[in-house]
């Protein structure tokens, strides 16, 4: 009787060290997190890393909640159109006039930087508080607080892993004290594309760097994942421990990862 008593506890053990032993490193050269939680179970089925309660600055994925406030205070239409003002940035797609929509797709930060005004600190800071998003920090300049590096001693405004779930949770859940059309035309720009399975995804990638080469990248993705019945948050943010070869912003990265990880779960097939 003790020997098969000791032989159950040795499988256990060898069965829990093997489990461990074979869980995928999904963070090479890297430290990150990846949580995967269920809507519908409000339970998380997936953490992984260990960065998650660790604030880093919201970089762009701060505009799905800008696009709450800007269409809440109605500064934003969905197919209203910003002007360019001409002046030639970094990325080629920004040099152009955006809609909701395109501001989202390609990430545009002057399109934000007309909305922040537009709102004003006041308003911008009660919104930051009724979603109680991350730090609520935005004492840098309501143009460049999210912007900031995540090592810049002044601050930024900054959010945790955790804190995005509960975002998204929330905006998911029409449970902020906007208007439903404002959260709901929200989820409509940042739709992003459906799997071969059958899950359509929604989300914002988010980039940004602790060195001026951009060498050293932080990214995240936020999103929303849906099919029938099932419907997930999911969130992954990573951060370089050295200067990365890898000739990609951190957020796109971020979004990669997260998808092989889905894959993994058999949700993104």
């Amino acid at each position: 009787m003790k020997n098969s008593i000791l032989i159950a506890i040795l499988i256990l053990i060898s069965g829990c060290s093997v489990s461990r032993r074979e869980e995928p490193k999904y963070f090479h050269g890297m430290s990150g997190c990846f949580l995967l939680y269920h809507l519908k179970t409000q339970s998380f089925e997936k953490e992984i890393g260990d960065t998650c309660k660790e604030r880093f600055s919201a970089s762009s994925t701060f505009k799905v909640p800008l696009a709450v406030m800007a269409f809440d205070s109605k500064i934003l239409s969905e197919n209203q159109i910003l002007k360019w003002d001409g002046k030639v940035r970094q990325m080629p797609m920004w040099n152009r006039d955006h809609d909701a929509k395109s501001w989202m797709q390609y990430s545009v930060v002057w399109f934000s930087q007309k909305l922040t005004p537009k709102l004003g600190e006041k308003k911008l800071k009660n919104y930051l508080n009724i979603m109680n998003y991350g730090n609520k920090d935005i004492s840098t300049g309501i143009t460049t607080a999210w912007l900031n590096k995540p090592n810049d001693l002044r601050g930024a405004l900054a959010i945790s892993a955790y804190e995005q779930v509960e975002f998204m949770k929330n905006l998911w859940g029409n449970k902020f004290p906007v208007s439903i059309k404002a959260m709901e035309l929200t989820k409509k720009i940042i739709y992003k594309e459906t799997s071969p399975n059958g899950f359509r995804l929604s989300g914002k990638t988010g980039s940004n760097s602790y060195d001026p080469d951009g060498k050293i990248q932080l990214g995240w993705f936020v999103a929303h994942l849906t099919n029938g019945a099932e419907e997930y948050i999911a969130v992954t943010n990573l951060r370089d421990s050295k200067p990365s070869e890898i000739n990609s912003f951190g957020g796109p990265r971020a979004e990669k990862l997260m998808k092989k990880i889905l894959t993994d779960v058999g949700l993104w097939q």
